[in-house]
């Protein structure tokens, strides 16, 4: 028996969200290696180029195949393809987004969100044809496919309102979070990763790409909103906005809100961060900041909750599923109600402590490991 996954996503030196998930589940996956039930099995992990780090580090049955050869795009189409043909394992898992067009009748893919059919400009046309065909012929064709929230199955279903199988193949299964983000209490250690990036507390801090769709042209909206209203009256106000990410599709208008700001000089724009280094920005934030117009689940929030950070989210995605009553939610649309939002988390000391500990209690809903039991189910390899 030989189940393949595609661990080319998972391999990528600066991974996004979809990138991690593909990471932390391989990682776990690993795990229940003498759990699996099926005798002779082997597991193979497909990529374009040698895995690296952790990623690397294989139990007994499992091994990686590394596709080389041309093209560097398309590579899922061509090459993937290509070994499905020639040497196609009994089960392919595709962490993903996008299957090969040749592939095994079982496979099983996961369809983080359909976030190209709601905000298209957020993507070229390439992207936006290629991401939405391969959501809909999954629905439709493959085996399964896995969803990480209720919010993105019913996503799909009201996209394709004509599908047969009424989703019988889509099973929801959660995300778990990153352990290295938790209560960190040495302050010494804190206090020297703000300082490599010239951060001062106190500080709101966002995590994302900066683009349209994460809705940053707003945070800093409401952040200037917030100063204006109460520079001279509370001295925790005067704060700096920390944004997390690398530039993303509508940059331009981020850049110019950034540019035009009265408050420019307390906007930090660190880039790209490590996972090492983001626990510790989290720890000392006196608010995350996540009013995201789309998200399929938001594994930022959950990273902010283990880290004993209050959270201000967007209403009407997939946040309050994941963010429960732990959060205050927002009008993402509405720069009135984020500023709000935060204002309310900074001044109202009762209500701060009590998003904090109902944090720290939903995070403990959700687990790679528990994620991971839930993935091989739904592979039909994992039983009690």
């Amino acid at each position: 028996m030989i189940i393949g996954i595609d661990a080319s996503r998972a391999n990528n030196e600066q991974k996004t969200g979809v990138g991690w998930y593909a990471y932390h589940l391989i990682q776990e996956l690993k795990k229940t290696n003498s759990q699996f039930p099926i005798p002779n099995y082997r597991v193979v992990l497909y990529s374009d180029r040698p895995l690296e780090g952790e990623l690397a580090h294989l139990p007994e049955h499992w091994e990686s195949k590394v596709l080389r050869w041309p093209p560097k795009r398309l590579w899922t189409q061509m090459r993937l393809s290509w070994e499905m043909l020639v040497r196609p394992p009994d089960v392919l898992f595709i962490p993903a987004h996008v299957f090969p067009i040749i592939h095994p009748k079982k496979t099983v893919m996961t369809v983080h969100d359909i976030a190209a059919e709601r905000f298209p400009e957020s993507y070229n046309w390439f992207e936006r044809w290629y991401s939405l065909w391969s959501a809909r012929y999954a629905v439709k064709k493959l085996w399964k496919i896995i969803v990480p929230s209720e919010f993105t199955k019913k996503e799909l279903l009201n996209q394709e309102s004509r599908i047969k199988n009424q989703g019988k193949n889509i099973v929801v299964i959660h995300h778990g979070y990153d352990e290295r983000y938790r209560k960190i209490e040495n302050q010494t250690d804190i206090e020297q990763i703000l300082n490599r990036y010239s951060i001062k507390r106190p500080f709101i801090l966002s995590i994302g790409r900066l683009e349209e769709k994460k809705n940053t042209r707003r945070i800093v909206e409401a952040f200037n909103r917030l100063k204006i209203n109460h520079n001279f009256q509370f001295s925790i106000f005067n704060f700096q906005l920390v944004l997390v990410g690398q530039a993303g599709h509508g940059y331009e208008k981020v850049k110019t809100a950034i540019e035009t700001s009265p408050n420019k000089s307390d906007i930090i724009i660190p880039g790209w961060v490590g996972p090492d280094e983001l626990p510790y920005l989290m720890n000392a934030a006196s608010v995350f900041v996540f009013p995201s117009l789309y998200e399929g689940f938001g594994l930022p929030v959950l990273e902010a909750f283990a880290c004993g950070t209050p959270v201000v989210a967007s209403k009407g995605t997939s946040l309050e599923e994941v963010g429960g009553d732990a959060a205050v939610y927002v009008e993402p649309e509405n720069v009135e109600d984020i500023a709000n939002g935060i204002e309310r988390l900074l001044s109202d000391k009762s209500l701060r402590e009590e998003k904090i500990q109902k944090g720290f209690e939903r995070v403990k809903n959700f687990s790679w490991e528990q994620c991971a039991r839930e993935t091989m189910r739904s592979l039909e390899f994992f039983a009690e």
